[in-house]
């Protein structure tokens, strides 16, 4: 690869960094860096409609932008029933074509660099976007001039690496947010690993590996969400090796490990920082040496947080308060409200619970089966990675068990790109992919 073809590259990385984890910067601060991109990303599908002088509708598309808009209007139901502020997700049907946006301007700038793109090239640049966030997460904890370059660069996100806490954090890149977008990544680069049938170079699969465990060292320390991504990692390519004899793919993981582990025992006992860091985000680790017994202080307050409404009106369509109505620095502040919840709404950050008492089971089960239905026609399409899409499926409704946040976010991209193969009558090229569930 040249010079140029690298600088492309990675102008390409930071372009994918500015979708999958998006900022605001202090001197733009009217839009997000999603927002920004979005925004080229739809004149840029306007014009090449255009160009193709083709404006069908695609029925997977229309029947996904549906149920957005089916979530959009429970939401607004629950409002209006309940007479409440709160639109947050009365507007999810646009949130998710800003996502798509955002994401159909990045899948063409991989298709501008690389003349063409598959799902594996997707994979790789939000395995190296990953891998980037961790090592801006250091960077920043570890040197003072450039956590206050970030300080006064990037704004509106509030990252708890500013605050007495120190948690580490990229740009754009913290909390339980990060932590399930890095465990999503890290599930569909396994797959690719243990999945790759064709002849490979070993040091390709030492790169996924070394990647993977990287990772999932600094992701567990920016949030211990990481873990489950890297349990189900475990996992795939302990069964990978069972079923197909893959002693070989068992012994590079054995020795990046071996290696992660040697570099973060020199640093535990060197370096005070690295030391409080690893500490935070193998908690539950240390506690079972400790203590003999797992425990993390975030699973307890999680377990005072189990709060079920109290009547059917609640359970059907919600109260309609998704954030706290008593916080006067919030756009859903209400100044009727006469509870006494602080932080969230029935003091409960359960993604599940947030949800139903937002707008109740109905606009449960229909943001569900919104993503049901994005892994469905992704399955269709690609075949040959049902099985990573599954994964992806999977751990965005495992975080609604911890967080309310979503993982469209990784989903876009590869509609965008299913889109664009269809366009180009090469969907079906997937089916015969080497690459197998």
């Amino acid at each position: 690869m040249n010079i140029s073809k690298s600088l492309l590259v990675a102008i390409t990385v930071i372009i994918t960094g500015c979708y999958f984890f998006p900022f605001v910067l202090e001197a733009f601060p009217i839009a997000n860096s999603k927002m920004v991109l979005a925004a080229l990303g739809l004149v840029m599908f306007g014009i090449n409609l255009a160009k193709k002088n083709n404006a069908g509708i695609d029925l997977d598309f229309a029947n996904l932008s549906l149920w957005a808009l089916g979530v959009s209007l429970v939401a607004y139901t629950s409002i209006t029933a309940n007479n409440t502020p709160d639109d947050t997700f009365v507007t999810y049907f646009m949130s998710m074509w800003v996502w798509m946006g955002g994401a159909y301007f990045a899948v063409m700038f991989m298709k501008y660099i690389h003349g063409d793109v598959s799902v594996p090239v997707v994979v790789n640049y939000l395995l190296a976007v990953c891998v980037v966030q961790c090592v801006l997460a250091l960077i920043f904890n570890n040197c003072a001039a450039a956590e206050a370059w970030h300080a006064s660069t990037f704004g509106g996100e509030g990252y708890m690496g500013n605050t007495e806490e120190r948690r580490l954090h990229g740009i754009g890149c913290s909390l339980d947010v990060a932590g399930f977008r890095f465990a999503a990544v890290i599930c569909m680069a396994t797959f690719l690993v243990v999945s790759r049938k064709w002849k490979r170079t070993n040091w390709t699969d030492y790169l996924y590996l070394a990647s993977i465990c990287f990772i999932s060292l600094v992701g567990n320390m920016i949030s211990r969400s990481t873990i489950i991504g890297t349990i189900i990692s475990i996992v795939i390519i302990c069964i990978s090796a069972f079923v197909n004899n893959n002693i070989r793919l068992v012994t590079e993981l054995s020795l990046i490990i071996m290696a992660t582990v040697g570099v973060s025992v020199f640093l535990y006992k060197t370096d005070p920082i690295f030391r409080s860091n690893l500490a935070f985000g193998f908690e539950g680790f240390f506690s079972l040496i400790e203590k003999g017994e797992w425990q993390t202080n975030s699973n307890n307050i999680l377990k005072n947080m189990v709060v079920w409404p109290d009547n059917l009106k609640t359970w059907l369509i919600g109260d309609g308060y998704f954030n706290n109505p008593s916080d006067k620095s919030l756009d859903t502040y209400d100044p009727y409200f006469v509870g006494k919840f602080h932080g969230y709404y029935m003091g409960t950050d359960i993604g599940y619970l947030r949800y139903i008492f937002y707008f109740g089971v109905v606009g449960l089960a229909t943001f569900s089966t919104f993503f049901v239905q994005a892994y469905n026609v992704l399955r269709r399409r690609f075949p040959s990675f049902k099985w990573m899409f599954f994964l992806a499926l999977a751990i965005n409704f495992i975080q609604w068990i911890k967080v309310s946040t979503d993982l469209f976010v990784v989903f876009a991209p590869f509609l965008c790109l299913s889109f664009l193969k269809e366009e180009n009558g090469s969907i079906g090229c997937e089916a015969k992919s080497k690459l197998t569930a």
